[in-house]
């Protein structure tokens, strides 16, 4: 499935706008967000085949994961480049390195399309909910594999079908409900873009990757209150405040107010929001 749109570079600057004014609330809930996705990031480096003294790239790794991850596993000998669009998340990332003391690991600002590497620069890839926002998915992908040795792995996620990621599926639809918004056009590059095997498999293998396997995990994610959770959620997650933010300021507060209580009903209706999310993993040759 191709997610070409006719203006890929708008999009693009769209993107970027938006997760640089998100990049703040990824800084001060990176430690939850780490804590829900830490098993994702390991996972993708061992699928990836990631192994000391290897080169790797990170693609749209926003603050810096899973590409601090690879740091850690390629160690002194190794080294990682991680990318992303929004320079602001760049910069945490490069501060996140440093306070974890990674010094061979290297920040680049640049969309998927825009990279540039001689062929056979790495030994792997990575991209954790990153690549599948790009308005070609396919030919970002290709364009990372022209930087592979022969035979590397790159391993990628992406989250599952609607039903079972909440935490993003339950406040769009609310959403899209209150302020009578029609869905995004088949193919519209987001966090719910390639929701099943055969979704994120096709980004691989049109990307030109062979032996492509998928697997899942759940990603539990947790927040003391529906209140906490709502805050989060306007304060990292572009897609949903991008649909809301146009509306006159009671028709925003409003919404907000039913997400929340729409995420109280997902949870159960206790005090702590507690939510299991499907993710997809995949992973193929160059």
């Amino acid at each position: 499935m191709s997610t070409q749109t006719t203006d890929a570079a708008g999009f693009r600057a769209g993107q970027r706008e938006q997760w640089n004014v998100a990049a703040g609330g990824w800084r001060k809930w990176s430690a939850q967000i780490d804590a829900g996705a830490a098993e994702i990031r390991e996972r993708l480096v061992d699928l990836a085949g990631v192994k000391t003294g290897d080169r790797v790239l990170d693609v749209a790794a926003g603050y810096g994961e899973p590409a601090l991850t690879a740091a850690k596993r390629v160690g002194i000998d190794g080294y990682v480049v991680a990318t992303d669009i929004a320079g602001v998340m760049i910069e945490y990332g490069r501060e996140r390195a440093a306070a974890a003391g990674l010094e061979n690991i290297e920040f680049i600002e640049s969309d998927a399309a825009s990279l540039d590497f001689p062929p056979a620069s790495f030994d792997a890839a990575l991209s954790s909910w990153g690549i599948i926002f790009d308005p070609d998915g396919e030919g970002a992908a290709a364009r990372v594999r022209s930087f592979l040795k022969p035979g590397a792995r790159m391993a990628i996620s992406s989250w599952g079908s609607p039903d079972r990621v909440p935490f993003l599926a339950v406040p769009m639809r609310t959403a899209m409900e209150r302020l009578q918004a029609p869905p995004p056009p088949p193919g519209t590059p987001g966090p719910l873009s390639r929701p099943t095997p055969d979704a994120i498999r096709g980004l691989l293998e049109g990307g030109g990757f062979s032996d492509v396997a998928v697997e899942e995990m759940d990603v539990i994610f947790e927040w003391e209150s529906p209140e906490d959770y709502t805050t989060y959620l306007q304060e990292i997650a572009p897609p949903i405040t991008a649909m809301i933010k146009p509306h006159p300021p009671e028709v925003q507060e409003e919404t907000w107010a039913a997400i929340r209580d729409a995420i109280r009903q997902a949870a159960g209706g206790s005090g702590r929001v507690r939510l299991a999310n499907q993710s997809l993993l995949a992973a193929g040759r160059a």
